[in-house]
Parts: C-alpha cells; sequence; structure tokens
C-alpha cells in the first residue's frame, strides 16, 4: 500500500509497472485499479492520456455508422467546445450534468435527452477500444418526455397553410409541404431526395437510407407527380437543391416561418405535417400496422400516439363483427 501511494505522488504521473509476490495480491490490486481513476491514471491505459475531442474524432471515423453524420456532428460538437481539451480520466458525471445543464432552456427534454445520448454512445466507445475504466454518463437519468401529444393541422388550417406555400418567394416550398402532408415523410429524407430517385410509373420516391437506417418507398399522390413534373431535372441532383451550392439542401427556414404567419397557423413545426399525415391516416380507417408500415416506425410503439384517432374505425369493426350479437 506505501508503494502504491508513493506512485500517486509522482508529479507527472507516468504510468509505471507493479510485482506482486502473491496472484491474490495482484487481483485485489487489479480490482482497485478498475474501480479508481487515479489509479488507472498512474498505472496505464489507453485512455489515460486521450483528449475527449480526440476521443471523437476517432468515434466518427471508426464506429459510427448511422445515417445521420452531419446531424451527430452537431451534438458532439457542442460537448468537444465543453470538454475537448480535457483528458477522459478526468471528465466526471458531474462535468456531463454541467454541460446539460447549460444547453439552451427553448430545448424540449427529448432534445436534451438525445445529446446526452450521443455523448453517452461515445464514452461506451472509449470503454470498449480505450480501456476506460467506465461511463460518466450512465447514472444520469434522463429527463421526462411527453410523446403523447399530436400537433396536426385542421382542414381549414390545411387550405390556408397550402395557398400561403403556393405564394412563397421559393417556388418550391408547396411541393415541399405537399409531400410532406401526403408521404409523412421527414424533412431530412424530402430534402435529400434526387430527381433519379423518382419513378413516375410506379408513383413512388425512393429513400436509400431513414432514420432507422433502413430504405424506404414513399408513395406519390397523382397531385404530387404533378406539381414535380412542373420542375423535373432529368438527371441525378437534388429535387430541392441549394441555389448557392447546388449538392446541398436549399435552407426554406424564413419561408417557412413567413408561409406560417401568413396562414395564421401557430404552434406548428415541419415535423408536424408527418403528425398530420398520420393523423389523417388514422382518422381514415388505417390501423396502426398500416400506418407504421407507411410511416416507417420499427416498433408499433411509436404509433400507439395515434390510437386514439382511430375510433371510427375501431366503432367499424366492432359492428360490423360483434353487430349481429
Amino acid at each position: 500500500m506505501c508503494l502504491i501511494e508513493s506512485i500517486l505522488e509522482i508529479e507527472d504521473l507516468r504510468p509505471l509497472p507493479k510485482l506482486f509476490l502473491q496472484k491474490k495480491l495482484a487481483s485485489q490490486f487489479a480490482l482497485r485499479v478498475e474501480s479508481d481513476r487515479r489509479l488507472q491514471l498512474a498505472f496505464g491505459g489507453k485512455s489515460s492520456k486521450m483528449l475527449f475531442s480526440e476521443l471523437v474524432d476517432s468515434y466518427l471515423l471508426n464506429e459510427y455508422r448511422g445515417s445521420r453524420a452531419k446531424e451527430e456532428r452537431r451534438k458532439l460538437n457542442y460537448w468537444v467546445d465543453q470538454l475537448g481539451k480535457k483528458e477522459l480520466i478526468y471528465i466526471t458525471k458531474k462535468d456531463i450534468s454541467n454541460a446539460l445543464n447549460i444547453l439552451p432552456k427553448h430545448l424540449a427534454n427529448a432534445t436534451i435527452n438525445r445529446y446526452k445520448a450521443a455523448v453517452s454512445v461515445v464514452f461506451s466507445y472509449a470503454c470498449r477500444e480505450f480501456d476506460l475504466v467506465d461511463n460518466p454518463v450512465r447514472n444520469i437519468r434522463s429527463l421526462p418526455e411527453n410523446n403523447t401529444r399530436v400537433r396536426f393541422l385542421s382542414e381549414v388550417e390545411r387550405k390556408r397553410l397550402l395557398e400561403a406555400c403556393k405564394q412563397s418567394q421559393w417556388q418550391k416550398l408547396y411541393l415541399l409541404v405537399l409531400l410532406a402532408i401526403t408521404t409523412g415523410a421527414r424533412k431530412g429524407e424530402l430534402m435529400n431526395l434526387r430527381w433519379s430517385d423518382l419513378d413516375y410509373g410506379r408513383k413512388t420516391a425512393f429513400v436509400e437510407t431513414s432514420k432507422n437506417g433502413q430504405p424506404k418507398t414513399l408513395l406519390l399522390t397523382d397531385s404530387v407527380i404533378k406539381e414535380l413534373q412542373q420542375f423535373n431535372e432529368d438527371d441525378d441532383s437534388l429535387i430541392f437543391a441549394s441555389t448557392v451550392k447546388p449538392d446541398t439542401p436549399y435552407c426554406f427556414t424564413k419561408p417557412w416561418y413567413q408561409a406560417l404567419q401568413d396562414a395564421d397557423v401557430c404552434d406548428f413545426t415541419f415535423h408536424s405535417l408527418r403528425h398530420t399525415c398520420t393523423s389523417y391516416l388514422a382518422m381514415n380507417g388505417a390501423t396502426l400496422l398500416e400506418i407504421a408500415e407507411i410511416l416507417g416506425h420499427k416498433q408499433i410503439s411509436v404509433t400507439q400516439r395515434y390510437a386514439h384517432l382511430c375510433i371510427e374505425h375501431k366503432s367499424n369493426l366492432i359492428n360490423r363483427v360483434m353487430g349481429g350479437i
């Protein structure tokens, strides 16, 4: 024990060897090293001198296999700003909690939880690949999320919004919103569509990689196809391309918010168009399994939030099957 304490007092804490006369003592010491960050630093371990910024670079280069690399990098950049210059061995649960607490107050609990999840995955990677003792995020509780609220357009709101989109300075806003309502696709899926992904004959659009990492096919209505053909390009370019950087999606934030204002639609986000599609399906007889298939939900539990909207369909089912009893 005295030898251990003297090693920890060395100023530069260089990794040093340790010999034992008995295997039992060596095992006991190994357990202590695994549970003590200071000891791990003194006696070695790949993570002992690695900076958090280096870990993030390694994770994104060698480990990340998701389909939303830009969004993942954006979240991790926040953590690099907070922890980038710290060595992994010295990052604690308190550091993580403090960084979560200073995220912008307007962010929803679900968004804050995604930030926590992003950094947790990186630390888990460090435990596997660089001998980090534990994940400092593991014992931080996630914030409660309210995923039961569903905001969708009423018929009157839908008509006003589509009319406002037609009047927009960006000519393709109406097409984009119409696509979102009729397909239920996510913003990223739509903005990354290319003309070569369309099949007018089958009335489909192919999404190579969705949020869950799987390809999916969007079904196109006749009205959407008619609108698409007004802008049709027979090439591999983006349908909603930026006018400045053609291989980058157009940033439509300003025309979108202007259309919402002109249509007098409040408390509404672009993602709510996906809820609108789902709600319309539910209210017109689609089953939860059908909705899950159209939206690309991998778990039916995600679709359950729309169950209360299937009342008419369930009523017709009960009357058809049980009405004669």
